[in-house]
């Protein structure tokens, strides 16, 4: 295999078994804990004594399952549903297993309608530790999602009380509601508990960074968030090198390979420390998303800047004579490992045109010292976890009160509805429909600048 292959770690198995006092929370763990609970078994014990039809469908069934759980390990979470969905109407009575898998797709899936209408009922049904485990771990993960902290914890406070063995295995659940409540210090402190208990408990420690982080723990916050890569449901592709890993060597005169990770915004904000690592003497080589490889190159040309490739077109050439590697998100821990670092390093990065500049605001008819203000109010990716963090386009519509100051619109998807609503409350928003700032990058970094002049 390619050095440069991606490594996936996880394949869907019916012998995967979770043990019930694990502190794990996340969709991996579902998926494990819910082939834990032996679906294989179930399936076939429906085919014992029944119609040659009644068994034909059982097979059919343990296949299309076994195709759900592959969808889920591969993030098709949304498959799964309509996979799990077919293998439920193949069966009469569906053994409660079958339900706890179709309620752990809606839950990875972000199909909260899905869990909230049918939570109780598969409860109602489960009798084992590993299922109850599943649907009550479904259940509150939904919550927390939707915003409902408060009546999170009062259902884990409750499942203490009925289950304290299924408690136990959600304990680091506990920890992620009291860092949403804002309540950092007791966050940290029941994610530390965990790992003192049992110190490869990857959630926990992945947890436990994002709490430090929040509370500007710095920098044990950015060593703990290496777990990342340990941590199966981490949304970035687990790449493996024949490079060493850089982790804080002299680099005066090496040549380093610095790849992307995460989302288009997590990398463009992990970029701005690539001036750190030019400073530091190394002949860098960024292999950055495709989109961002024209801003980044015009940004730093002091770095060679390469689109990512998908996996299956990567040759092993292309990684020949590099003495590190560094995933892009792993700067920070070496070069700003403290808040201080933080404040002094920071420094806009984007290269400004002023030729460009005057010509938007000439185009939204703005004056020279006049205000001009670039609204954008959420992310294309949006569900009932993530809206809780947006604000409405409408709400923004106050903003006309500031009177002389122009507003452009930095909002990347469509949104002419929402733009066009704005509008009819009176904010007078220009856009640039010419522009395709999702994907045209190098463009719709232009906008911005006329706001920051």
């Amino acid at each position: 295999m390619s050095s440069a292959k991606n490594l996936r770690t996880t394949e869907a198995s019916d012998d995967i078994r979770l043990p019930i006092g694990s502190n794990v929370r996340g969709a991996a763990t579902l998926i494990r804990a819910a082939n834990g609970v032996g679906i294989g078994p179930a399936l076939a014990n429906l085919s014992t004594g029944v119609s040659e039809r009644d068994r034909k469908n059982a097979k059919k069934a343990a296949k299309l399952v076994k195709q759900a759980h592959k969808a889920l390990e591969e993030r098709g979470s949304r498959r799964a549903e309509i996979l799990l969905d077919e293998a439920i109407a193949l069966l009469d009575n569906p053994p409660s297993v079958l339900w706890c898998h179709r309620l752990v797709a809606a839950s990875k899936a972000s199909n909260y309608e899905y869990v909230v209408e049918n939570y109780q009922r598969i409860r109602d049904m489960v009798t084992s530790e590993d299922e109850i485990v599943v649907v009550e771990r479904s259940w509150i993960d939904c919550l927390i999602s939707a915003g409902f902290y408060e009546e999170a914890l009062r259902e884990l406070d409750s499942l203490a009380v009925r289950n304290a063995l299924a408690w136990s295995a959600m304990k680091t659940t506990l920890g992620v509601i009291h860092g949403r409540l804002g309540n950092l210090g007791k966050a940290i402190a029941i994610q530390k508990e965990i790992l003192a208990r049992e110190p490869s408990d990857v959630l926990a420690r992945w947890n436990l960074s994002i709490h430090q982080l929040e509370a500007g723990e710095l920098p044990e916050a950015f060593d703990n968030y290496e777990a990342r890569w340990d941590w199966k449901d981490f949304p970035s592709e687990h790449r493996t090198f024949e490079i060493p890993r850089w982790k804080g060597e002299s680099l005066e005169g090496k040549k380093v390979l610095v790849w992307r990770e995460q989302g288009v915004g997590d990398e463009i904000r992990f970029a701005g420390m690539l001036p750190d690592l030019i400073a530091a003497g190394a002949c860098i080589t960024f292999e950055s998303a495709r989109k961002l490889a024209p801003l980044f190159q015009k940004s730093f040309p002091e770095v060679t800047v390469r689109p990512e490739q998908p996996a299956e077109a990567r040759k092993r050439d292309d990684y020949k004579g590099f003495d590190f590697e560094v995933p892009v998100g792993s700067l920070a821990r070496y070069f700003r490992p403290t808040v201080a670092d933080m404040r002094s390093k920071c420094r806009p990065w984007l290269k400004r045109d002023p030729e460009i500049e005057a010509q938007v605001r000439s185009d939204i008819g703005a004056a020279p010292h006049q205000p001009v203000i670039g609204l954008a109010w959420r992310s294309s990716n949006q569900n009932v976890e993530r809206n809780q963090h947006y604000v409405k386009g409408e709400y923004l519509s106050p903003l006309k009160m500031l009177g002389a100051a122009k507003f452009i619109c930095l909002q990347y998807d469509e949104c002419s509805e929402e733009v066009g609503v704005m509008r009819e409350l009176g904010l007078p928003l220009y856009d640039f429909p010419a522009i395709d700032q999702m994907n045209d990058l190098v463009s719709a970094a232009i906008l911005p600048a006329p706001a920051i002049s």
